[in-house]
């Protein structure tokens, strides 16, 4: 049985532990969990979810471990890496789940480069979550069917590893380079976020002058705002980490949202863009 330490339980990390304490194989646990946090009652909470097997609010707990998941903030992964690298083995595998990857691989190679000692570090981020976040919200459905991108070799021991690891509890993997996978989930969920945040900052400003329009809200309204409900303290440093990428699509929306307005004088071209947005079977 493999031993996985999972820093930061969570959301992602508890529901993570969680998945991992129940996959069986032949009947048999192929892995123990150990959660790290700063929280005490958030660990105990844990444990009473069966999200892990024991806990430590101490970082040197990590020791044991075949495995460690930093499941924190991305501003935090690359210090929490060099504080883990002091207490594990060099075969220990460390990984992270972060929704931000090239500042994170760049920076911890250049720690590598300088401590030869220092344990592997593999790069992954399922595409999973919900607006909600801690441990109260951890389930065990949240991995399921999901897809996993790892941006480190696929053909080396330790991914094929952490690979397993992903498929035992039901994702896809797919590899892909840092670099790419921030400029592709800058559009696929970054861009999203910052469009439900500013028409949700919008919506506060307008209802404070005008209490009818929170009556006044439907599907739509809860469709566009929903992860506005995210949390600020996770999705700063994501914004500030992959910000080149997202100025770039950013200025390209606001392209976009001008064509629309200016086309609001002339039918045929507002049909066109219309009929442009939609799938071909509402044509």
């Amino acid at each position: 049985m493999k031993t996985v330490a999972i820093i930061g339980v969570g959301l992602m990390g508890g529901s993570l532990g969680i998945v991992l304490k129940h996959f069986t194989k032949k009947g048999q646990r192929q892995y123990e969990v150990i959660g790290i946090g700063r929280n005490l009652t958030s660990l105990k909470l844990a444990k009473d979810k069966n999200a892990v097997d024991g806990y430590s609010t101490d970082i040197s707990a990590v020791s044991c471990a075949d495995i460690v998941f930093i499941c924190s903030p991305v501003d935090t992964v690359v210090n929490i890496y060099t504080e883990v690298a002091k207490y594990v083995r060099k075969k220990t595998i460390i990984c992270d789940i972060g929704s931000i990857k090239f500042n994170i691989d760049e920076q911890i190679k250049k720690i590598q480069k300088e401590n030869s000692n220092y344990p592997c570090f593999i790069g992954c981020h399922p595409m999973a979550g919900m607006e909600q976040n801690g441990i109260e919200y951890a389930s065990i459905d949240i991995y399921n069917n999901a897809t996993v991108v790892i941006t480190s070799d696929s053909q080396d021991r330790n991914v094929k590893i952490i690979s397993k690891l992903w498929k035992d509890i039901g994702c896809k993997i797919i590899f892909m380079s840092a670099k790419e996978h921030d400029e592709t989930v800058a559009f696929t969920s970054h861009l999203p976020h910052i469009i439900a945040f500013s028409f949700y900052k919008m919506f506060k400003e307008k209802n404070s002058l005008n209490k009818n329009i929170g009556n006044l809200v439907a599907g739509s309204f809860k469709s566009v705002t929903r992860v506005a409900k995210s949390s600020p303290q996770m999705w700063l440093p994501i914004f500030l980490n992959n910000k080149e990428n997202l100025k770039l699509l950013s200025k390209q929306l606001c392209e976009q949202m001008k064509e629309f307005v200016n086309c609001f004088d002339d039918e045929q071209k507002l049909k066109d863009i219309l009929y442009k947005s939609v799938n071909n079977e509402n044509k």
